[in-house]
């Protein structure tokens, strides 16, 4: 999904013999068309606090957007998260995760992504979307071995709505999460598609 050297597009990525293999893979943007995650934030926040919930996320999006873009994306996608968690019940957001949000996912999914991604023995999904929102989609229905994503602190079964340690899975915190699971071991595959992605994509073969 790069097209800045030194990475190949997907188009050129041959999906035969990777049996043994072991990919790495980005979600928005990646294995997903989409490169938004926020229709999946508004999902939640709909399913599990309603109108009003919605439309305080629709207020701080503005906020999320200019940070993303002139301060950080981590700052940004932190502000959605906020925005979308604070206060919900860690069992309300599990069940939107495992009941509504994977048919949409599963609509965007992006073939040529798809093709690299299911041909190879074992997959691991690196993201900066909060973990306990994608998990099911990705393990139930994709075959996903394991989900690196942004963890979201919790409190009394409640979330606060902030993320935790070491923060928003971005740039060069996806690369020490890719670290940490893999140790001196290299993914075969790396997928991507944007240049924060290319830290963790440099550590795979």
């Amino acid at each position: 999904m790069v097209t800045s050297n030194p990475f190949p597009t997907i188009e050129k990525c041959p999906s035969v013999g990777r049996e043994k293999h072991t990919v790495v893979a980005d979600m928005d943007g990646t294995l997903l068309i989409g490169r938004s995650s926020f229709p999946y934030f508004a999902l939640v926040a709909f399913e599990v606090s309603g109108v009003l919930r919605l439309l305080f996320l629709l207020l701080a999006s503005p906020l999320a957007g200019l940070l993303y873009y002139f301060v950080s994306e981590s700052a940004g996608i932190q502000v959605l998260i906020f925005a979308t968690f604070v206060g919900m019940k860690v069992s309300d957001m599990e069940s939107v995760a495992r009941a509504v949000l994977p048919k949409f996912y599963s609509s965007d999914l992006h073939p040529e992504s798809w093709r690299v991604f299911t041909s190879c023995g074992k997959r691991c999904v690196l993201t900066a979307n909060p973990r306990i929102m994608v998990e099911a989609f990705l393990k139930d229905l994709l075959g996903v071995d394991m989900v690196l994503g942004t963890e979201i602190g919790t409190y009394k079964g409640r979330a606060t709505g902030f993320v935790c340690k070491p923060g928003v899975l971005v740039g060069k915190n996806k690369a020490d999460a890719l670290k940490k699971a893999f140790g001196e071991t290299k993914p075969d595959v790396g997928l991507g598609d944007r240049h924060t992605d290319i830290p963790f994509m440099a550590m795979c073969k």
